[in-house]
């Protein structure tokens, strides 16, 4: 088995946590960091996201985490990743490593002392050599889709969990996930990352999984769909407990159902979705909804055309 760290990368909570959850069944030969970046950018003193402003005051301090760098946060990655026996699995997101709409020019200066002589310029915040050590698999999932449930998290009855009540349009992670793709593709032509659409996922998992294992070296089994155990669950919520509210439906969930195929679902104008938001949403929530999906378009759609066909 490769000991390449895998990186899943992806632009929002509400596209990968069932995703997460299938790989948690392999917690025999992986070592799992959720969103581990993250941490740096929110809570840390390198903070990069403006989420803390409309944050309640102590929630950094409750955290436990204002302490995190990113240079904490990748040395406790490489610490774990000495273990012989097992493989370092991360997922987070693309706006957590490349520098999001609103902080262009951000940097992490805990990590400038990694950056070696002479080293390729990277869009990440990471340092180049780090970069290249990672597998990355992209996993997208359709705006439309996707910002919807984003977006109940900022609304009650799960913005009680959340504590933040906006969705900020500069993080929604699509461009960046474009720009490292562009970049690792650039890098590796002959081998460019691969990149899973999650309609394709929930429409036929056994036909995405089973190339994707191939491609990550892990072996495949239909029972990593599902999740059944006291155990599942005990381990799920200790990853997923730091971001409360974002991943109930994750949380409450026994295995991955397939759904219909994306091609097979009778398409909705735009006018058609945006009565559906409104009724569930509201007038300014559908408004909402609809400039981030309209924002995140082009970007998704040129992200999908590399997607990896299910076999």
């Amino acid at each position: 088995m490769s000991k390449r760290p895998i990186f899943i990368v992806t632009h929002s909570r509400s596209c990968s946590t069932a995703f997460e959850r299938i790989f948690m069944t392999r917690r025999d030969i992986l070592t799992f960091f959720h969103e581990p970046f993250g941490d740096a950018f929110y809570f840390g003193p390198e903070k990069i996201s403006p989420a803390h402003r409309r944050w309640p005051t102590d929630k950094i301090e409750r955290s436990g985490r204002g302490h995190y760098t990113y240079d904490w946060v990748l040395r406790s990655i490489l610490d774990a990743d000495e273990d012989p026996t097992k493989r370092v699995f991360i997922k987070d997101m693309s706006y957590h490593i490349v520098p999001p709409i609103h902080s262009i020019t951000a940097r992490a200066p805990s990590l400038e002392a990694r950056n070696l002589a002479n080293s390729r310029p990277n869009p990440t915040l990471l340092p180049a050599q780090v970069v290249d050590a990672f597998q990355f698999v992209f996993l997208i999932r359709d705006p439309a889709a996707a910002i919807p449930s984003l977006y109940r998290c900022f609304i009650p009855p799960l913005s009680a969990k959340t504590e933040d009540t906006s969705l900020d349009p500069t993080e929604l992670g699509y461009r960046e996930l474009r720009i490292l793709l562009d970049h690792l593709r650039e890098k590796n032509q002959d081998a460019p990352p691969l990149v899973i659409d999650a309609d394709d996922l929930l429409a036929d998992p056994d036909a995405v999984l089973r190339p994707l294992c191939a491609y990550l070296d892990i072996s495949y089994s239909p029972s990593m769909l599902s999740w059944p155990t006291t155990e599942d669950h005990k381990f799920a919520f200790s990853l997923f407990e730091k971001y409360a509210g974002y991943h109930d439906d994750a949380l409450n969930s026994t295995g991955l159902v397939p759904k219909v195929k994306k091609e097979d679902v009778m398409p909705c104008s735009s006018e058609e979705k945006n009565d559906e938001w409104e009724a569930k949403y509201g007038k300014e929530g559908m408004q909402v909804i609809r400039s981030a999906v309209n924002a995140c378009r082009d970007d998704y759609d040129y992200l999908r055309s590399f997607r990896m066909r299910p076999s």
